[in-house]
């Protein structure tokens, strides 16, 4: 049930997120953001101090798939029409995954991404092939693990602490290893389908298209401008900050008037939240002012949800390829599957994006495609 809300909770509070695009590229030459509303009025700035930001990954060896990987694995085992090639790679994926698994010596969770196929050609049967692989073990909603690493970098900020620390546990639903070690050895796994909600359905599909149209928008405009990578990724640094007033403004703007709309409330019970727990922290300044310096520091930035997510947003907004629409989505997978696993398998053009950026490196992470999959079996290889 509580997996269910995050669904509908994280559709709602991830458009402010993803919509912030359009804002920051009406400020993205400014040094501050003038931010007046109702609840607030006051100057977003940028920080200069970095806390030192130390994530814990599970002690066991973890591995994160794409989810175009795991539709291919379903069509193999269909038997349908691939390249001989690729059903070698496949199956052998396959095995090694449940091998490794069944031993105890590899985790493979999975994330909300059924986002990605539910209601799509096969759904049903790639619910089960990530359950198979992942024996139903699985990373919390985004949402959440963005909301519990802003609660821990609020915390920090409010202290001005040197370092934030984040636990693998914050990532996932329990001891993954210890739930591991509990079913490895279970003859069936028991998974839920898909949510199949047709409103959420529809608004997904509408946000996945309105996102990617408006970021492909985005990205020839700031091209025509000349906009640099640099100059982009501080505008990402501090969209949140900006998206906060907007929300608030909007959530404002419709209270005032009357009008009382489930999706604009759920998007504002992010910004809510935040302020509630900046209260309770006694954080200084107090209000709208202390959060929003917090969302426009280091604190925020150099966690590592943001953190990756600016900079691949920044690169897709500033290169010469046109967005795709399932890149916003992309982006947010990556940014929560590269700091917390050892090993991701992504598609080939975010492959050789993420190294790029040095994002593997970052944290620490082997990135592998389908067209360098073979680094990856050695590595696997070496599990057994």
């Amino acid at each position: 049930m509580l997996r269910e809300l995050w669904r509908v909770l994280g559709h709602a509070m991830q458009q402010w997120r993803m919509g912030k695009r359009a804002v920051c590229i009406n400020g993205m030459n400014a040094t501050c953001h003038e931010a007046q509303t109702g609840f607030l009025t006051t100057e977003v700035r940028l920080m200069s101090h970095v806390p030192t930001v130390r994530l814990e990954k599970p002690y066991l060896p973890t591995l994160s798939l794409d989810t175009s990987v795991v539709i291919k694995l379903v069509k193999i085992e269909r038997g349908e029409a691939l390249q001989d090639i690729e059903v070698q790679r496949g199956k052998r994926l396959q095995k090694l995954i449940f091998d490794l698994g069944r031993a105890g010596k590899l985790l493979c969770p999975e994330s909300d991404q059924e986002e990605e196929y539910a209601a799509e050609r096969l759904d049903d049967q790639v619910n089960g092939m990530f359950a198979r692989l992942s024996q139903g073990i699985s990373l919390n909603h985004r949402q959440g693990i963005y909301d519990e690493q802003v609660s821990r970098g609020m915390q920090a900020f409010a202290k001005k602490a040197e370092s934030i620390d984040l636990p693998a546990s914050s990532y996932f639903h329990g001891d993954p290893v210890r739930r591991l070690e509990e079913v490895r050895h279970d003859r069936f796994v028991v998974s839920v389908g898909p949510l199949k909600s047709p409103d959420l359905l529809r608004r997904r599909a509408q946000s996945k298209a309105n996102i990617g149209r408006q970021w492909e928008q985005l990205r020839q405009e700031l091209r025509s401008k000349g906009q640099t990578y640099e100059r982009q990724l501080a505008v990402e640094q501090r969209g949140d900050a900006i998206a906060i007033v907007e929300t608030l403004k909007k959530f404002e703007a419709d209270i005032t008037s009357g009008r009382h709309d489930f999706w604009n409330f759920m998007a504002a019970t992010g910004p809510l939240m935040y302020r509630y727990f900046w209260r309770e922290l006694r954080g200084q300044p107090p209000k709208w002012e202390g959060i929003l310096q917090f969302f426009a520091s280091p604190y925020f930035s150099e966690l590592p949800q943001p953190y990756v997510a600016s900079r691949m947003v920044a690169e897709l907004l500033t290169g010469n390829e046109p967005i795709a629409p399932s890149d916003p989505m992309d982006v947010d997978l990556l940014s929560v599957a590269l700091p917390i696993s050892h090993f991701v398998l992504t598609d080939r053009r975010m492959e050789l994006r993420v190294k790029k950026l040095g994002l593997d490196k970052r944290c620490s992470t082997e990135v592998y495609s389908m067209s360098s999959i073979d680094g990856l079996f050695a590595a696997l290889e070496k599990l057994k």
